[in-house]
């Protein structure tokens, strides 16, 4: 029993993801045909389509709201996993399969480097030990683990105050973020329960999943210059180790509340923000110089243009972790996006930066509605 949950833990947090962010993949340029991009990107998608199937449930399903959102969820999921595998086989019997990866930490290195990527690896496994057998607890436990807890065992989503066990009004502050939703989802399909699953599974996926941005944004910044990027990702693991200077940084939250929302979007929606900008930079700078695959000086790639669709699901899936998390990436769209226009002088970079912004805004307006009843659920 204990290894079929152990089985249905990878399937939900791993295989699934992965395989929808296989769908992504073919539509990005292909240095950004990753396993580590193709993860991060499909929890940007997983994200998506958890608050697309979430929010109407939340608002419209006052009794077995867990239920009609297990099933939605689970079949879109799903679907959008087999058509990542598909796409995927249909494009390598064309002989355009995804490149995947051959430098970083395997390949020609020397012993210094291969010093830094063990030091690497070694802290991280620290951290995720720690984070398994030492959780943490606070008191926003009492709220959002409860809340997972709620939606698995009695049905119904945000309808419950967890301080006092009553039928409550729904929480429109806390109703559209939907992340202990799918920490519930995670253990229902899995069997295990919802605290478990939070405090002592999450940590073991998100971060990994934030150390892969990581590198990924290393990869960006250190294009040509290989050996930092080991040292690199060593001073990232070391930062976060040391950084609990207060109960309220960014490396505070990543280790020991890892399984709640505010810290998926310190520690997952912002650095994912950024990596994507260094992308579109970085873009910008081959593009100019004419020294991308097939570019053309002046010319924009295709594979530019589509990151800003993977920003905008990533604008929207931020509310998943909070409501404050979708303003905080949605100004940082704008406000790197004033940057980049000025760079490329090319002002429609604000309009797709703002298009970008849009989901994201549809969720802000639905919030500000229900939190000033305009809208009654």
């Amino acid at each position: 029993m204990i290894i079929l949950k152990v089985v249905s833990l990878v399937v939900w947090l791993l295989i699934v993801p992965f395989c929808m962010g296989l769908l992504l993949l073919p539509l990005l340029e292909k240095r950004l045909r990753t396993p580590g991009v193709a993860l991060a990107g499909g929890y940007i998608l997983l994200f998506t389509l958890l608050e697309l199937v979430g929010i109407p449930v939340v608002l419209l399903c006052v009794y077995n709201g867990f239920t009609t959102f297990t099933i939605w969820f689970t079949v879109l999921i799903s679907l959008s996993a087999l058509g990542g595998v598909f796409v995927t086989y249909r494009r390598g019997k064309r002989g355009q399969g995804i490149r995947w990866i051959r430098s970083g930490i395997a390949g020609e290195m020397l012993w210094e480097d291969r010093i830094f990527w063990i030091f690497f690896i070694a802290l991280a496994a620290f951290q995720l030990y720690m984070a398994f057998t030492r959780a943490s607890f606070d008191g926003d436990d009492a709220y959002y683990g409860v809340q997972a807890l709620i939606a698995q065992q009695v049905d119904t989503l945000y309808r419950i105050n967890p301080y006092t066990g009553r039928s409550a009004p729904l929480d429109v502050r806390h109703g559209l973020a939907l992340f202990p939703v799918w920490e519930a989802y995670i253990g229902r399909m899995s069997g295990v329960h919802a605290t478990i699953v939070s405090h002592s599974v999450v940590p073991l996926i998100l971060i990994p999943l934030t150390y892969i941005l990581y590198y990924q944004t290393g990869r960006v910044l250190f294009r040509g210059k290989k050996r930092q990027l080991p040292m690199f990702m060593t001073l990232i693991a070391l930062w976060q180790m040391f950084g609990n200077i207060s109960l309220y940084t960014t490396e505070t939250f990543f280790l020991t509340r890892t399984w709640q929302g505010k810290s998926f979007a310190g520690n997952f929606v912002i650095p994912a923000v950024i990596w994507l900008f260094l992308c579109l930079f970085d873009e910008g700078e081959k593009r100019r110089k004419g020294k991308g695959r097939g570019a053309v000086a002046g010319q924009e790639a295709p594979g530019r243009q589509r990151l800003w669709l993977l920003l905008a699901c990533l604008n929207f899936a931020g509310g998943a972790s909070s409501s404050l998390a979708i303003l905080l990436s949605c100004l940082m769209t704008m406000g790197f996006g004033v940057l980049f226009a000025v760079r490329e002088k090319k002002p429609v970079i604000l309009l797709k930066a703002g298009g970008s912004c849009v989901p994201g805004g549809v969720y802000v307006m639905l919030y500000l509605a229900l939190t000033h009843g305009i809208l009654v659920p």
